[in-house]
């Protein structure tokens, strides 16, 4: 978050909050449906991203969203048995206001058509900030960085949220050099310059611990290296943790290393958890370099249910 933020120190320091947890369920596979189906998990994740950009269109709007993974742009709610159609990510971003220019990433033709038809439904205004992009987000983002038409000078919110293993390492890399962190004048203070603020999904539990087997002497390597190496980058930085019989949750730790390294300034991985049985699912890594922005996305996680009522300590929305 790169411009001055319009919350007092004060406010901010309210924000603090316990993260919720939330449902997961597999996406369907259906993929002649018109619309992607969102349950509980997927509902409050979208919530929070129409809390987090409430604020972040007060503190730090007018920079640029990326979502490599836009999907059709729409979807159907279902909670305590209800259906309705509802907007994904991509829509979300749009209406919030918060972006000046949005970049879609989607590889599939059918989604693509119907995202298409979701962007139509929105302003003028809205669209003309749209570009929307068909084909690998792997080779999408880093040839948007390369061609210069990203605004540099403004903060980027890039949502990383895949279905499995499809991100690669490099990606991530090419996001984080993008922006160099410039830290406060004297050490104190908000920074003078952030990286890109980053919100992605390991799918630890879902899918990595299927290709991480814990039996080393039935399984000489795991089951699944192409898609290790693509996660992390190069062999060599997981494959320790394997010849060390290591658990999941050293990938877990390593892949918050790994983001360290890139040089951001905060890493939190908030594992999600099933509500009805206490199962872990996955891990939601929010990456940035100002400290507020942690405070921000804690406060949306823990008021991702009931929207329409949000209230910040202090002002109104």
């Amino acid at each position: 978050m790169d411009t001055l933020f319009a919350i007092s120190d004060a406010e901010l320091d309210q924000l603090e909050t316990e993260v919720n947890t939330f449902k997961v369920v597999p996406r369907p596979r259906d993929t002649i449906t018109e619309l992607r189906e969102y349950h509980g998990w997927t509902l409050n994740k979208l919530e929070v991203l129409e809390n987090y950009f409430v604020l972040y269109r007060r503190v730090a709007g007018g920079g640029t969203y990326i979502d490599a993974f836009a999907g059709t742009g729409r979807g159907t709610s279902i909670r305590n048995g209800e259906q309705r159609v509802r907007d994904g990510s991509a829509l979300i971003a749009a209406k919030s206001g918060a972006f000046s220019q949005l970049h879609l990433c989607e590889k599939d033709s059918d989604s693509i058509d119907q995202l298409d038809g979701s962007v139509a439904t929105l302003t003028e205004r809205q669209i003309d900030r749209i570009n929307i992009h068909n084909g690998d987000c792997n080779r999408i983002i880093p040839g948007l960085i390369d061609s210069e038409r990203l605004d540099s000078e403004r903060p980027c919110f890039a949502l990383l949220d895949q279905d499995s293993t499809q991100l690669t390492w490099e990606t991530i890399e090419k996001l984080a050099h993008w922006k160099a962190y410039e830290p406060p004048p004297e050490g104190q203070g908000r920074p003078k310059r952030c990286k890109v603020e980053l919100w992605i999904l390991f799918n630890s539990h879902q899918v990595v611990n299927r290709i991480w087997p814990s039996d080393r002497e039935k399984h000489p390597m795991p089951l699944g290296v192409d898609a290790l190496d693509r996660m992390f980058g190069q062999r060599s930085v997981w494959f320790d943790l394997w010849e060390a019989g290591a658990s999941i949750d050293a990938l877990v730790e390593r892949y918050k290393e790994r983001l360290y390294d890139l040089g951001y300034q905060y890493v939190i991985p908030q594992l999600i958890k099933d509500p009805a049985t206490g199962r872990p699912q996955y891990f939601m890594y929010h990456a940035t370099d100002h400290p507020s922005a942690i405070s921000l996305m804690r406060w949306a996680k823990r008021n991702a249910d009931g929207y329409e009522n949000v209230q910040l300590p202090g002002f109104e929305i």
